[in-house]
């Protein structure tokens, strides 16, 4: 029985496992101490607050003891509204005192002065820092709207002067301002101008032209031969560059691959190192040669891959290679040589050295090389492994902490609503 309990605490507990939970722990003690610390300041200190002029009304729950009369200590979650604050008569008096200047500093926009203005006006409707309402009018609403917008194109040189009028109020008190302006042409370069004066002549000539199918443009104006020429369309000078950009993204992506396409066959060729070896060192123990042996397993594996049971494994297939070679009438050393050369791992260079060694010296130590060879690649192959199931974790971790992140989310959000 205190075995099985050993077993049980011994089970492990991953960095991720235990930063989550003390993610987890740590976000609830900081809302459980904002939230004490939240309600305290707000019941017990100033009350419940009132929201600034124009802010609206706002609702807070509270917890109130006291109201039953059989239980005492029990609490009722009850919602009081609170209705925005107004301004007292003083401070409504001052604030209007001084907020001629400040209307007609933001109503300018890009004018330099009321007594010059070209550009439309910023008529704005409210005034949020104060909690104030404004409605606009004009003595002429054909030269200036409601909303600020200027009708100035056929305005003679000399302007025409305007009587802007502001009603500010904040539900309660209100106040009229009263602006003289004058409004003038707008300002053109010489280009607008001729394109000003030549659109209004069309206009005339159009308005002559109306019973015609078609609008015959005029050959001259004041003076000066026309020729018209319809515009280029001008969206085609990026495709070049876009060109230009898929074909540098093609390479890129080319390159990606590949170096992909070698990281994983570099991962096929070790985890299969083991299993190499360990077959090597069977059909030796059994009798076979070297060359039998290598022969065996390649046409093992090619019976297995025509049979649809075996994937393409590179490490097989480079063996398979070897064999064709040697068939081929290359020395068996060469052909080692050229395998572990292709396959470019220091395990299958090291192997191949044996091998080829083997082949020269003929020496006896072979199996006993082969078999201190496979107890090592059996430990490479369970760290390889050890070390693609911290990758896959780590991968994982991302998308963890984004679910962990979406569920705070959910859970502070709500909070400070409630309180603020």
């Amino acid at each position: 029985m205190k075995d099985q309990l050993k077993i049980r605490w011994k089970l492990p507990v991953t960095k991720i496992q235990a930063a989550c939970m003390a993610g987890g722990v740590l976000l609830y003690a900081i809302m459980e101490f904002f939230s004490l610390w939240g309600r305290q300041n707000e019941i017990e200190g100033n009350g419940l607050k009132r929201a600034g002029p124009g802010q609206g009304e706002s609702i807070y729950e509270v917890l109130v003891k006291g109201l039953d009369k059989v239980q005492d200590d029990k609490k009722l979650l009850i919602e009081i509204p609170v209705r925005e604050r107004h301004y007292t008569e003083k401070e409504a008096e001052d604030l209007f005192n001084r907020l001629e200047k400040e209307l007609e500093t933001q109503m300018l926009s890009e004018n330099d002065s009321l007594n010059t203005i070209k550009r439309n006006l910023n008529f704005k409707t409210r005034l949020d820092s104060f909690g104030l309402s404004v409605r606009w009018e004009t003595s002429d609403p054909d030269l200036i709207d409601s909303f600020g917008t200027v009708y100035n194109e056929d305005i003679a040189d000399g302007g025409k002067e305007i009587m802007i009028i502001a009603e500010v109020s904040d539900g309660i008190h209100e106040r009229e301002y009263q602006f003289k302006g004058k409004v003038f042409p707008p300002a053109l370069t010489m280009e607008e101008k001729q394109k000003a004066a030549f659109r209004k002549w069309a206009d005339e000539i159009d308005a002559m032209q109306q019973t015609k199918d078609a609008l015959v443009l005029p050959q001259e104006f004041e003076g000066q031969k026309l020729k018209y020429l319809k515009p280029r369309d001008g969206g085609y000078g990026i495709l070049p560059v876009l060109g230009l950009s898929l074909a540098v993204l093609l390479q890129v992506r080319t390159q990606v691959e590949k170096q992909k396409a070698g990281r994983l066959r570099e991962q096929q060729l070790l985890l299969d190192y083991s299993e190499v070896i360990s077959k090597l060192v069977v059909y030796i123990g059994a009798g076979y040669t070297v060359r039998g042996a290598w022969e065996r397993i390649a046409a093992g594996y090619g019976e297995s891959l025509k049979n649809g049971k075996q994937t393409i494994r590179p490490a097989y297939e480079e063996m398979v290679k070897a064999a064709s070679q040697i068939k081929s009438g290359l020395s068996e050393g060469r052909a080692y040589s050229e395998f572990g050369r292709r396959c470019g791992l220091q395990p299958y260079i090291k192997l191949a050295a044996l091998l080829e060694q083997n082949q020269k010296n003929g020496g006896r130590q072979l199996r006993n090389a082969l078999d201190i060879e496979m107890a090592s690649a059996f430990e490479q192959r369970k760290n390889a492994a050890r070390k693609l199931g911290e990758e896959a974790g780590t991968r994982l971790l991302l998308p963890l902490l984004l679910m962990l992140f979406v569920v705070m989310i959910m859970i502070v959000v709500p909070a400070f609503l409630a309180f603020y």
